[in-house]
């Protein structure tokens, strides 16, 4: 008898065990679960998913099941799914901004969101984001509410999450944050601020201001000097696109993008201008003009643009066109490129570019003939022949 209850027990203590999940409420009427998280004084944690979504179901099958998930959530959350394609789901994800799968919504008993997260998580990562949740220190909607009486250490927090979260209303909250500093790179948080999170500044003052302290930034010791002026590239033309500078307008007014660029970064204002211009052509499906302003790159390296940067913008461009099929002409001007003898080392630039665009468009051959080549180079850097030999080891697993 002994020896049968104890069966019996070890066979429960396994099927509980086997039974780890979080306990979700399946798309119930959204009243209740307001009810039921002011009786039991919880938050609601909403799993927002669509039946096609694969890391929705990648979640119900391992992040769900996890233990420590399972424990976490159940003693802390009230626990509801919906399908946010059907039934009260398409009311939800409009109240709720839903835009992605899954959506991991945290909301008080009154229907106010606090905190959120979207896509796959793994279980550690899962349960972080529930105690992140549940802390008002860390709720992002709760510090979003608040956002101008944060202190800069926690503004920053804000700011990381607000640009995972791709929040729209950043941008004015972050302007109106930096306005009322009394200095902007004041301390070690507003820089971080300003080198990681904004994308643009608050008026041209602001950005005189920086360029005329980047030493002070340089000085704290965690940016480079390259790092410091490759951000105000970014911040420049940030400004120089912003509502400030280009009002309402639906096409941008590239005249004052270069009296703006001309102005702050005269020695890199040629090239971000035109490359600016052939992005802003491809992602308006303009091929033809994207191609003008590519060309003008490509006539003045390396007079007025540096090799370096056009190989960078080869590879930015050159799968987008040659998708067009617009491709090889420009290939063959790129490789026809004569360099000054001071960057007669960089030559072996030019067989990377192809090759980055030949892996992209999965044109495996050709990619082995020029990384063979690239590895039997001597100016090709040892990191890079690294990197080939381990592209060709995957191709030849295929």
């Amino acid at each position: 008898m002994k020896k049968l209850v104890w069966a019996l027990s070890l066979l429960l203590m396994t099927a509980f065990a086997n039974a780890a999940e979080i306990n979700f409420m399946d798309n119930p009427a959204w009243s209740t679960v307001l009810e039921k998280a002011k009786k039991e004084n919880k938050l609601i944690f909403l799993d927002g998913y669509a039946t096609w979504c694969g890391p929705c179901k990648t979640m119900d099958a391992e992040t769900y099941k996890n233990q420590a998930v399972a424990d976490y959530f159940n003693a802390n959350f009230v626990n509801v799914k919906y399908d946010m394609e059907k039934g009260e789901g398409p009311k939800l994800a409009e109240q709720y901004q839903v835009t992605a799968y899954p959506s991991l919504l945290f909301i008080n008993a009154n229907g106010n969101i606090l905190h959120k997260g979207v896509g796959f998580h793994e279980a550690a990562d899962f349960v972080t984001l529930g105690q992140t949740a549940k802390n008002p220190e860390t709720q992002f909607f709760t510090l979003k509410s608040k956002a101008m009486e944060l202190s800069n250490a926690q503004f920053v927090k804000f700011a990381a999450m607000a640009t995972q979260f791709e929040d729209e209303d950043f941008t004015q909250i972050s302007n109106d944050y930096l306005a009322k500093q009394a200095d902007i790179v004041g301390n070690a948080d507003l820089i971080d601020l300003v080198m990681n999170h904004i994308e643009t500044l608050p008026d041209e003052k602001s950005l005189a201001y920086i360029i005329a302290n980047k030493d002070k930034i340089v000085k704290g010791g965690k940016y480079t000097a390259q790092d410091v002026e490759e951000r105000i590239i970014g911040l420049t033309l940030g400004y120089a696109v912003s509502g400030a500078i280009q009002g309402d307008s639906e096409e941008p007014d590239f005249a004052a993008v270069k009296t703006i660029l001309d102005k702050y970064i005269p020695e890199k204002s040629f090239f971000i201008y035109h490359f600016f211009q052939t992005q802003y052509f491809l992602n308006s499906k303009k091929t033809d003009e994207a191609i003008k302003e590519f060309n003008i790159l490509l006539d003045n390296t390396p007079a007025k643009v540096d090799f370096e940067h056009l190989c960078n913008a080869m590879m930015t461009f050159g799968p987008v066109l040659a998708e067009e099929g617009k491709l090889a002409p420009l290939l063959t001007k790129f490789e026809s490129i004569a360099l000054p003898a001071k960057d007669a080392k960089k030559a072996y630039l030019k067989d990377y570019v192809k090759a980055i665009l030949f892996i992209k468009a999965k044109d495996f051959e050709k990619f082995k003939t020029i990384a063979n080549r690239m590895i039997a180079n001597p100016d090709t850097p040892d990191a890079i022949k690294e990197d080939l030999k381990s592209a060709l080891d995957q191709i030849g697993k295929m």
